[in-house]
């Protein structure tokens, strides 16, 4: 089938669908994945159609990952960076679907499902942190992660009515241009499209977070979604293998694609936080760090540009890092014990995951960060026994998983199944038996 995948986000937005297209190509799909022009390259790279996007990532990121957006101002950030470019956005992701046969996508709003509506194809909604009301954990971006179920439940409502609110700045015009109804305010996810349930996947392991009891049975855990080849061919710098060789495992400290607040600052607080504590630290540049200016002269810390995950941390003895679910999933696969210094986003979620597994400390937000606490945290996580303990025991858990096999099962299934719904007759591997990670 010719499928489009749809991907508004960063690297670890994007990375994921890289390894899901590959797994779908694999089995003989035509496979184009939409996202911000700076991905085409990797895209392309492993022979799947790119369609770009209007946008800039890093002008995204930047405004919906500054220290202290809430849930509230969140929703006023993403309204303010689509303000001038929605129209051509909007005709982007028309123009990626056009010749699709189902659309798979990561959430933002109703914008790709209005897609697949008019267009009647199925549709498949993919997350990477809850989106899906349940006592457990609140809805991304809501603060108080640790304020009870209660809270947890009620985040869910107010946080899609705010979203809907959202949608009527955007896509109202659009769906009236396409002859749809405006769409209704709603304190819940519309999962229903043109007669048929829309199936909902998790890129998440139940070891993590087990799969709500409160979920529809239209909602799956898949596993997380982990790149296994970035490192195959990898020759690190010479000088970054000698840094590793010359004493103790160090500790790896990197922010990805974050460029939020003052980056420059950031990284002065990690130095002076290294200086401090002592440890050994490989530092990654990452988009924000890559742009500063500040000169790094200390014998116990090796900066560095891009190096696969799946290649450093098995050399490191310890992760700190911004909380986005793939990094955090590459970190306990690892079996690293973790520090993370949430920006925004799932990132709180996914720091208090790491406290309550007993992998790591604390999470430090960023706006709270200072060298004392950081160079604290960083004692504690390369003393601390329990966290290695516990962080190599998930780690050999996690690496039994295989989600983006798992995925691409449900995939085929879910497109099966919605098109003989409408009597036709999809040339699709048969499905193996059940191999969600549903527990």
């Amino acid at each position: 089938m010719r499928i489009t995948m749809i991907c508004i986000g960063s690297t670890g937005d994007v990375r994921p669908y890289i390894v899901l297209g590959r797994e779908l190509k694999r089995r003989g799909h035509d496979v184009k994945i939409a996202a911000f022009d700076t991905f085409q390259e990797a895209v392309e790279k492993e022979g799947m159609r790119f369609q770009a996007v209007s946008g800039d990532v890093k002008e995204f990121m930047a405004s919906i990952m500054k220290p202290g957006v809430n849930g509230v101002t969140l929703l006023k950030q993403v309204r303010d960076t689509l303000a001038d470019i929605i129209d051509p956005f909007l005709a982007d992701l028309e123009a990626a679907c056009d010749d699709a046969e189902a659309i798979i996508a990561t959430f933002f709003g109703q914008i790709v499902q209005s897609i697949a509506e008019v267009r009647h194809v199925p549709f498949i909604q993919t997350h990477y942190f809850p989106m899906d009301r349940n006592r457990a954990t609140p809805i991304a971006s809501a603060p108080g992660q640790r304020a009870g179920q209660a809270w947890n439940k009620a985040t869910y409502p107010v946080g899609y009515l705010l979203i809907s609110l959202l949608e009527k700045y955007y896509l109202s015009d659009w769906r009236k241009a396409h002859g749809m109804q405006p769409r209704k305010l709603l304190a819940k996810p519309s999962y229903h499209l043109n007669g048929h349930v829309v199936p909902v996947l998790y890129a998440m392991s139940p070891l993590l977070m087990p799969r709500p009891v409160d979920w529809g049975a239209n909602i799956h855990m898949t596993g997380f979604w982990l790149d296994d080849q970035s490192a195959q061919d990898y020759q690190p710098d010479p000088e970054l293998q000698a840094f590793l060789d010359a004493g103790e495992p160090p500790v790896y400290i990197g922010f990805g694609s974050m460029v939020s607040g003052d980056m420059g600052e950031t990284l002065k607080i990690v130095l002076d936080a290294v200086a401090r504590s002592g440890v050994r630290v490989v530092l990654a540049k990452g988009w924000g760090v890559e742009e500063t200016d500040v000169a790094v002269d200390m014998p116990n810390v090796f900066m560095t540009g891009f190096v696969p995950h799946d290649w450093l941390f098995d050399r490191v003895s310890a992760v700190v890092h911004h909380g986005g679910a793939g990094t955090t999933a590459a970190g306990i696969l690892a079996g690293k014990p973790t520090l993370v210094i949430p920006f925004g986003g799932d990132q709180p979620f996914w720091g208090n995951r790491v406290r309550m597994l007993g992998v790591g400390p604390k999470p430090i937000p960023r706006d709270h960060l200072t060298a004392r606490r950081l160079s604290r945290a960083l004692t504690r996580l390369v003393s601390t026994k329990s966290y290695q303990v516990a962080a190599k025991e998930l780690g050999r858990r996690l690496r039994m998983e295989d989600g983006d096999v798992i995925a691409v099962d449900m995939i085929e299934h879910e497109l099966r199944k919605w098109l003989r719904q409408e009597g036709r007759q999809p040339v699709l591997v048969p499905p193996p038996a059940d191999t969600t990670l549903e527990g």
